[in-house]
Order: C-alpha cells, then structure tokens, then sequence
C-alpha cells in the first residue's frame, strides 16, 4: 500500500464535519420523536405501551448525542501539528491493510479518494496496535498488519 501523507488538518476537519452531521440527524430524530410522544399523550390510554416504548427510545437517542458531544470535543483537542513516532492518539497509521486516525470512532471518512477508519482509543485493535511504531506488526482479528508509516 503506498499511501501519500495526508494533511492531519483536512483529515481532522473531515471527521469534525462527519461528527457534526451526525449529531445534526440524530437531534433532527430527537425532534421528530419528541412531537409523536407529545401528540401521544394527549391520546387515549391505549397508547401507553407505544408512548412508553417511544419514551425508551428517546433516551437512548439522548444518550447517543451526549456520546457524540463527547467525542466531537476530543477531536477539537487533537493536536493536528504533531507528528507521532508511535500509534497514540492523533497518529496516522497508514498500513499495509487500512489507514487507521487515531481519533474517535467516526469510522470511515474519505478524502480526495482516500479512505480513513477513524478509530477511538477505546476500540479493541487500538489496544493491540498502541505504541506501536513504524515497521512493527500487529494482528487483529485473524489478520496481520504491518504499520508502513506513522504521523
């Protein structure tokens, strides 16, 4: 795999736009179920179980938008100028499988043909991969990996 170095910046502002949109649809979603649940308690009894159930959902959405937030701040924090001899976060991990940032779990994010999975520190092949360095391997999940370059 021969991958150009990529600018941390653009990548970092690419999963801060994904992230955003993310917390965008699921507050859009939030919105929507919050009308129904008021729209249903103003129904007869029957729609107890259905507003009850539209209840549980909606806390669970609450609860994936305060995880978001979360990770959104620990992108803004990421220090873009740094360059990393070892896989912590904010690395670049180009691969001879994947390009892995070391940043939140955004998942993939493409850039000018380029293809990113970004990863938290609290995804399981971090925790195989961590302090790593270049030319070190590692395997995760039945595959071997061999780190051709970090930044």
């Amino acid at each position: 795999m021969n991958t150009p170095r990529f600018s941390k910046a653009l990548l970092l502002q690419a999963c801060m736009r994904k992230q955003d949109q993310l917390i965008s649809d699921f507050e859009h979603e939030i919105s929507h179920l919050q009308e129904a649940i008021t729209q249903t308690e103003d129904t007869p009894s029957q729609e107890e179980e259905r507003a009850s159930s539209q209840n549980e959902l909606l806390v669970r959405l609450e609860h994936e938008v305060h995880f978001l937030k979360n990770e959104r701040i620990i992108l803004e924090l990421l220090e873009v100028e740094k360059i990393c001899d070892r896989v912590e976060l904010g690395a670049v991990v180009v691969t001879d499988q994947q390009v892995f940032f070391i940043s939140t779990s955004v998942d993939v994010v493409s850039i000018e043909g380029l293809t990113f999975f970004g990863i938290s520190t609290k995804a399981p092949i971090y925790a195989v991969m961590k302090d790593k360095h270049a030319l070190d391997t590692f395997d995760y999940a039945g595959v071997k990996y061999r780190i051709l370059e970090l930044y």
